[in-house]
């Protein structure tokens, strides 16, 4: 491993400690903005500061990007992209799926990434060219190619009670595949995309956090990564389609033809 990515394991593991600390204990639960769906604690708050002073004590002239602190700003060429908890809904409610994400980008590109799965003690990690590994060993996407013998995965943006978007592409998915799961930690959906355990995961309304990480993954186990307009990879896009390759032109043509994109492009522009 690079120092980078050392300090990236180093920095999630101390993270996940805090979770196992409080996972099941009683949370201070609070909520950003006015939505009533996206939830923050005291846990998210903590990992995110014990991963910033880890990060920063060793490259402290680096740029850093937290879903609790925001973006800190030294003018490098390197950004560190953090989600302290993701899954923090899960987290509250003790359903045992949630991870550390940790991302390097180098010019707005991803060079090393983290995902870390305290409970199951699992820890994803990639480093550009260099493959993509499950506790030290390396991890492929999967080799399924028909729609109809695939396990797909999803998530629904926080306005979901105000768009309903997403609910036809999910009933189609369900239809059409061998099943559909949703389980509110993106970051672990793609995780879980590059070792080969799910088959193809789609997701609007979805942040930098939650996707920098996973995104090189998927690519370093061989897998594809675009946009739902079908547009290269953005990071800001604030949405994404990742797949084992074999399946990223059926599920984007199904995608692509839906009501759910067609109302979501509509409201929202291209991108948001």
């Amino acid at each position: 491993m690079s120092l980078f990515l050392k300090t990236a394991v180093q920095a999630a593991k101390a993270a996940g400690t805090i979770h196992q600390k409080f996972y099941g204990k009683t949370l201070n639960i609070q909520f950003k903005g006015r939505n009533s769906l996206n939830l923050v604690t005291q846990v998210d708050k903590l990992s995110e500061k014990k991963i910033l002073s880890i990060l920063q004590k060793q490259f402290p002239t680096h740029d850093f990007l937290g879903e609790e602190s925001g973006l800190q700003e030294n003018n490098s060429v390197y950004t560190w992209v953090i989600d302290p908890l993701d899954g923090t809904t899960n987290f509250a409610h003790a359903y045992p799926f949630f991870c550390v994400s940790i991302a390097l980008l180098h010019h707005g590109q991803p060079i090393a990434a983290v995902i870390y799965d305290a409970l199951r003690d699992e820890c994803f990690t990639a480093e550009k060219g260099k493959g993509a590994f499950l506790n030290g060993k390396r991890i492929h996407v999967s080799k399924i190619s028909q729609l109809g013998k695939s396990l797909l995965c999803t998530g629904f943006a926080y306005m979901v009670r105000e768009t309903n978007y997403n609910l036809d592409n999910f009933a189609k998915f369900v239809l059409t595949s061998q099943g559909v799961r949703r389980d509110g930690s993106a970051a672990m959906n793609l995780a879980y995309v590059a070792a080969g355990r799910l088959d193809g995961f789609w997701e609007r309304g979805i942040q930098a956090w939650d996707m920098a990480a996973g995104v090189l993954l998927i690519w370093e186990a061989g897998g594809k990564v675009t946009d739902m307009t079908g547009s290269p990879y953005d990071l800001f896009a604030q949405n994404t389609l990742a797949t084992n390759g074999k399946l990223h032109s059926v599920l984007f043509k199904i995608l692509s033809k839906g009501s759910d994109e067609k109302n979501w492009l509509k409201r929202y522009g291209k991108k948001k």
